[in-house]
């Protein structure tokens, strides 16, 4: 374990972090089988915690129960990451051009008020601060499609926001990445108060595929881990 992933004994945010971080990249990959009592002994913490990730984790679609292996890491590919991100960056691109016609002033400055959380979380970092940034973020993307005002772009967005496995880029970010996260979140709420309909839609298009760009590097660099049991 290395020392960027430190575990408090008894945190079930901990270990549902390192856990996520290391499916979301690759060192468990499809099928791998999750050992509570492996993971117990590599983290020298109790199995309880890791009881607790695991359910979490399971809700979300990343790990399955198989009746007769235990927990293992769902079914997905460096294609299924690609095919999403893609899918996200066409829809949510036109989300925010449609956003930099339709928005209302509510839009607007709910935008700035989650763009100022953000950034006051770099500044004064809470306990739990890559999860709170990622629903900062997540909030801001569903504020962008209701000033799009299109239920039904809504619905295809929501329908891709669901595959956890693409999400979470947060867990791995560098302060530099957190920075230009939030600098691309002012930018695109910048071009929607100004009515700028292309541009908005270029910096979000940008904004998307460098997070699945980021994902894809992560990957691509990681082996998997000694830790991964089973297969």
């Amino acid at each position: 374990m290395s020392s960027r992933e430190t575990i408090r004994r008894g945190s079930t945010h901990d270990v549902y972090a390192l856990l996520r971080k290391r499916i979301t990249l690759g060192d468990y990959g499809p099928g791998d089988r999750l050992k509570e009592l492996d993971l117990a002994q590599e983290l020298q913490i109790s199995r309880t915690p890791i009881r607790a990730a695991f359910q979490r984790l399971e809700r979300e679609g990343l790990i399955v129960s198989a009746p007769s292996r235990g927990v293992e890491v769902a079914p997905w590919t460096d294609h299924d990451n690609e095919e999403v991100f893609d899918l996200r960056a066409h829809l949510e691109s036109h989300a925010a051009a449609l956003a930099a016609q339709r928005c209302l002033p509510e839009h607007l400055t709910e935008m700035d008020q989650l763009n100022d959380r953000m950034a006051s979380q770099l500044r004064y970092p809470s306990e739990n601060f890559r999860e709170a940034m990622e629903s900062i973020n997540a909030q801001f993307h569903q504020v962008i499609l209701k000033a799009a005002r299109s239920p039904r772009l809504a619905q295809f967005v929501a329908s891709l926001m669901n595959a956890r496995q693409v999400t979470g880029a947060f867990f791995n970010y560098s302060d530099a990445q957190f920075v230009k996260s939030v600098s691309d979140h002012q930018a695109i709420a910048s071009a929607i108060r100004r009515g700028n309909s292309h541009l908005a839609r270029s910096l979000m298009d940008d904004h998307i595929r460098n997070t699945g760009e980021q994902i894809r590097s992560e990957r691509r660099t990681h082996r998997p881990s000694a830790a991964a049991s089973g297969n």
